[in-house]
């Protein structure tokens, strides 16, 4: 695959192997501390310093900036929103870092789109990111086995002091440590969740779920159906069990569900197989605090649930205050006028945080531009199966964001934009 590398002009060339060092350095990014009381991850320098080239190289070509299209389009409302809900904000710094962050990550999507010129481009990409969240996979199940060697106490206490504080930095990781979310209890026993090198596991599901359809995509169109894919996907779905998020969980049995009508019946039958024997199998073996989690999931007095549900109803009680939005950034202070700037206060749900902090007009521009994505994945579906996996990873981010979200992860947002822009340049094989 990596030999058929799209050919570029020089420094087309310089833009697009840049593309594939990020999405390979993405999961692995480390943070800066220029300040005390401020982390600056890697990437929030590396994306600003990319566009500058891309501005560069569009301005001396007399090209467009802003590419015509419904997703773009849609991008730059929701963006001009989360300018303007600032006007709402209680604390201006606050916002300002919030909207700095937006702002420093989604120039991302406009170099993705630049540089996806044909199938062979898109499927390198995937490989990149594949590649690189398989090794990041490796580290989680690693992290996870070691607790049964050192115990957990050793493990957690060396991830805290020597790793953590590099890839996330000094502020946030004490934030993390201050409202941990590493350890999970099942019938009585606690283990510590595959967390690997991501501040905490529920996000590392997130960036799993998110490249595990593209993998098995990538598996399905190799010559040999069990190389490397094959066992990444393996190790991806593996690492993302180890998470014990059921967010995850959830969000992976949906997409796999929202892909039946797009692939063949022997297909179809063979996912349907499979899933069933994985969630049987699951079931059926005693005290499995993979399968505990799983259908805690549907229990509405388990204490996480429980408190989703008032958080949930905490969130709809601001918006109804609020339609507007209380400003980007800014719902941990409507919630609780004395929070700390890291204190982890939000709904637990991406389109409510939305709603709450940006207003409801931007909720609607945030489902506009997943609806879309989603449909012109699976348009080109149709035409092209390889988009088969955007289908699914749309709706793996979609479904999981019902009960988390991502839109300040620096892991998240990123390869979100990415895909974001795979759905854009997409489109075009409607036509074909």
């Amino acid at each position: 695959m990596f030999s058929k590398i799209q050919k570029y002009q020089p420094m087309e060339n310089i833009l697009y192997f840049s593309l594939l060092f990020f999405c390979l350095f993405l999961p692995f990014q480390f943070a800066l501390n220029p300040a005390p009381g401020f982390d600056l991850a890697i990437v929030r320098v590396f994306i600003p310093l990319l566009f500058a080239f891309w501005l560069f190289l569009r301005i001396k070509r007399k090209e467009t900036l802003i590419i015509n299209d419904r997703i773009t389009k849609l991008i730059i409302a929701f963006l001009f929103l989360s300018l303007i809900s600032t006007i709402f904000s209680q604390n201006y710094f606050w916002s300002l870092r919030k909207i700095l962050f937006l702002f420093s990550i989604a120039p991302i999507y406009l170099i993705s789109v630049s540089v996806f010129k044909d199938k062979n481009s898109f499927k390198l990409i995937a490989a990149t990111l594949s590649i690189g969240a398989t090794l990041l996979a490796i580290i989680g199940i690693i992290q996870f086995i070691s607790q049964f060697i050192f115990g957990i106490d050793a493990v957690y206490a060396f991830l805290a002091k020597n790793i953590t504080p590099f890839f996330i930095g000094n502020t946030f990781s004490k934030a993390v440590f201050a409202y941990p979310s590493w350890l999970v209890n099942s019938q009585g026993t606690t283990y510590m969740r595959a967390v690997a090198v991501f501040p905490d596991p529920h996000m590392l599901s997130y960036y799993f779920g998110l490249i595990i359809p593209w993998t098995i995509m990538l598996a399905i169109n190799s010559k040999n159906k069990f190389g490397w894919f094959f066992y990444s996907a393996v190790i991806l779905i593996t690492a993302d069990i180890l998470t014990f998020t059921r967010g995850g969980y959830i969000a992976l049995i949906a997409a796999s569900i929202t892909i039946l009508p797009l692939v063949n019946k022997y297909t179809a039958i063979k996912i349907v197989c499979a899933s069933s024997l994985l969630l049987v199998l699951f079931l059926a073996v005693p005290h499995n605090p993979v399968s505990n989690r799983l259908t805690s999931s549907f229990d509405v007095e388990e204490g996480s649930n429980q408190a989703r549900l008032s958080n949930w109803q905490q969130a709809i009680l601001i918006i109804k205050e609020n339609p507007l939005g209380v400003g980007i950034g800014m719902y941990s202070l409507a919630v609780n006028p004395t929070a700390d700037y890291r204190q982890p206060i939000y709904a637990h749900n991406a389109y409510l945080d939305i709603a709450a902090e940006l207003g409801i007009p931007a909720a609607i521009l945030f489902i506009a531009i997943l609806l879309s994505a989603f449909s012109f994945f699976w348009k080109s579906a149709r035409k092209e199966p390889f988009f088969i996996a955007g289908v699914a990873s749309i709706t793996v981010f979609s479904i999981h964001s019902l009960v988390e979200s991502p839109l300040y992860s620096v892991h998240i947002l990123p390869l979100f934009f990415i895909i974001l822009a795979m759905a854009s340049i997409a489109k075009k094989y409607e036509r074909v």
